[in-house]
């Protein structure tokens, strides 16, 4: 070996000069982590996350790998989830916007009383709601997707026949717009984290909750609030996000994909995959014999409508840009169901 030989190995070993390891050093994946907060095994994570996972996982192979941390393992506190993205904790964090109260208060109009049919009509207009501009907060972050839970019903610890009988119950709310609709029908509305409702209504702090077939499965509450009011609430709005910085830090191949699959594209996957897990966790609700349903009938159908009518007229009225955000949703509402 020559002495000029020597001196480049010598120098390449303590990586004063670029040599063959190079090129892979440049081209090494990029591993973005995802936080969830919720269970592994809820429909959102399993059934929709995890599969798009698998398919960016295989079409950017190289380039980026996403890694799911589902069950709050990076975090467990819902609250603070947005803060895990912003501080580099996590790459992508799907968020609850009520969780962070007046940060995106443009979401609440999703939150209104008796609007959605589904999943799927809540989803992709809340996205489009977004995509047009009219969803503020989001300046600061990279918006992979927004989307909705179900419409709510209400769980409780004993029986429910009429909405007369909601009077004076402690319910879990999700939201402003959810808590002034349950003070609306009577019931007292109390805010608290998703993950610690079943405990509280186990030890009588709360009488039941809001929640769609999905969550009351997901966070046990239909282990102990087996009886069920279904009239229909609002939606809880959801999403998933990244800061700006990570997201400019990405290839313009792996941006693209990102952007292929999120946005509508994935409301709508999540609104199937939600569809398809809240039909079944209805029949398995249904199948057990402690359960017992309430379905409103015409009148008690108007009942609602006329006590809960006031909820969305407030929030439009005193909402800084209530009116275009009704109506606009009103728009997209039509449209969407015009598809089907």
């Amino acid at each position: 070996m020559t002495k000029i030989s020597r001196v480049v190995l010598g120098a390449a070993a303590l990586g004063l000069v670029s040599v063959a390891l190079a090129p892979s050093v440049q081209s090494a994946e990029k591993n973005l982590k995802l936080a969830y907060f919720g269970s592994p095994q809820g429909s959102l994570y399993k059934n929709a996350m995890v599969p798009w996972m698998a398919e960016m996982n295989k079409q950017l192979a190289g380039k980026v790998k996403v890694d799911g941390f589902p069950g709050g393992a990076m975090g467990r506190n819902p609250r603070a989830q947005v803060k895990l993205v912003q501080d580099g904790v996590v790459d992508i964090g799907f968020f609850v916007p009520s969780y962070t109260p007046g940060r995106f208060p443009d979401t609440q109009v999703m939150e209104l009383p008796g609007i959605f049919r589904n999943t799927r009509e809540a989803s992709v207009s809340f996205w489009r709601l977004y995509d047009k501009g009219l969803q503020r907060g989001f300046d600061k972050f990279h918006v992979f997707s927004l989307f909705t839970t179900d419409a709510y019903n209400i769980h409780t610890k004993k029986p429910i026949k009429r909405l007369s009988g909601l009077k004076g119950l402690k319910l879990r709310a999700g939201g402003p717009v959810a808590a002034a609709t349950l003070k609306a029908v009577g019931a007292v509305p109390v805010g608290m984290p998703i993950t610690t409702v079943a405990e509280n209504i186990s030890k009588g702090v709360l009488h039941g909750s809001a929640s769609d077939w999905n969550v009351a499965f997901a966070f046990r509450i239909i282990d102990i609030a087996k009886h069920h009011y279904m009239a229909l609430m609002g939606t809880v709005p959801i999403g998933m996000l990244m800061t700006k910085k990570n997201w400019n830090g990405l290839p313009s191949d792996v941006k693209a994909a990102f952007t292929k699959t999120g946005g509508e594209a994935f409301a709508r996957r999540h609104a199937r995959t939600n569809a398809e897990a809240n039909a079944k966790f209805l029949a398995i609700a249904k199948s057990r014999p402690d359960n017992t349903f309430v379905f409103p009938d015409k009148a008690e159908r108007k009942a609602w409508e006329k006590a809960t009518q006031p909820v969305i007229d407030n929030w439009v009225k005193k909402h800084p840009n209530g009116r275009k955000l009704y109506d606009t949703l009103n728009q997209e509402l039509t449209k969407i169901r015009s598809e089907s």
